[in-house]
């Protein structure tokens, strides 16, 4: 799982500006230090700099940025057992939230990197405080607090992992592993919000695939449709997208289109589809384009590059073509 550096500023953000308020009303109360107005300063400067954790910048940063804050949250929790009087660990609550916030948020055995730091904010201000019997409870708490940490970033990282594979199998399809239809019209128009021109979007249809299934078997078909979309994959330049929109039928967005260019990529399609061809079973390709810029949305686009396909296969068949392996059939462009 990617950790979210927002997710995981804000919720640091949160521990630090309760932590600040509560150290910031014990002193309202008798406390066992004298200068409550130094540990007010600390507090309130602490309280800041959590607010601070809420503003944007944080999105751009790595979630590792905001382990800066670890240092800081520890010492402040050391205030707040220091302020205490007669119980000076009753803040220990603030390390279980700072170590389900490590999980949470950072990879694994940054908890255990962050126990020592843990033992002197929780040992020290009990020995301040002259409680040296108190201060064995380190041996089990600062443990627990690791092993909190810990126990939740190894879940954390397995839930992420079945969230990804969720994700990439209700966006891909599952046999070739491109892009589906959905997936390909969302990218798509993602990249038309950024202002992007000159796009070119390509329906394929494959020629004469259906004797493939029935003469030689749905496992054949399958193989060849793999093949093909290898092949796909490997060509296009980068940036460039590959769906398979349905049974035989594959999209692609040609960006930056250069005319001969494009026109060479859809050559070299038709070759390897020639190439690939069962022995004794031809298939081709048929190609439509149409220029994205030229339509209001992804499935317009889509629909006149499918029926510049079609235009084009009724008028190969029309003129007597014979196999239509190892030539492209379609409009050079349509609009």
């Amino acid at each position: 799982m990617t950790p979210r550096p927002g997710a995981a500023a804000r919720a640091l953000g949160l521990v630090g500006l309760l932590s600040s308020a509560l150290v910031l009303v014990s002193t309202l109360f008798p406390s066992a230090v004298d200068d409550t107005t130094a540990v007010r300063a600390v507090a309130l400067s602490a309280g800041l700099v959590a607010a601070g954790m809420f503003l944007p910048v944080w999105r751009r940063l790595p979630a590792r940025a905001t382990l800066v804050m670890l240092p800081l949250a520890m010492a402040l929790i050391a205030v707040h057992n220091t302020v205490g009087d007669d119980d000076p660990y009753r803040y220990g609550v603030f390390f279980l939230l700072l170590f389900v916030w490590v999980g949470m948020h950072h990879p694994r055995w940054t908890s255990l990197t962050a126990g020592p730091l843990a033992l002197v904010a929780y040992t020290v201000p009990l020995l301040l405080h002259h409680h040296p019997d108190a201060a064995w409870t380190a041996v089990y708490a600062v443990p627990v607090f690791v092993v909190v940490g810990e126990v939740i970033a190894a879940r954390s990282r397995a839930l992420g992992r079945a969230t990804a594979e969720l994700r990439r199998l209700a966006h891909t399809d599952p046999l070739t592993g491109l892009l589906d239809r959905r997936a390909f019209t969302t990218s798509v128009e993602r990249l038309r919000a950024t202002g992007e021109t000159g796009a070119l979007v390509a329906f394929l249809d494959l020629d004469g695939f259906k004797p493939v299934n029935d003469t030689l078997g749905h496992a054949a078909g399958d193989a060849l449709l793999l093949r093909i979309s290898a092949y796909l994959v490997s060509d296009v330049r980068s940036g460039d997208l590959v769906a398979r929109l349905g049974g035989d039928e594959f999209g692609l967005l040609l960006r930056h289109a250069a005319g001969d260019e494009d026109e060479s990529v859809l050559d070299r399609l038709s070759a390897a589809v020639a190439e690939a061809s069962p022995p004794g079973v031809p298939v081709g390709v048929s190609v439509g384009l149409a220029r994205l810029d030229d339509h209001p949305d992804v499935e317009a686009a889509l629909r006149t590059a499918d029926e510049a396909m079609y235009a084009a296969k009724r008028s190969a068949r029309a003129s007597g073509a014979q196999s239509p392996a190892g030539r492209r059939e379609g409009q050079p462009l349509a609009g």
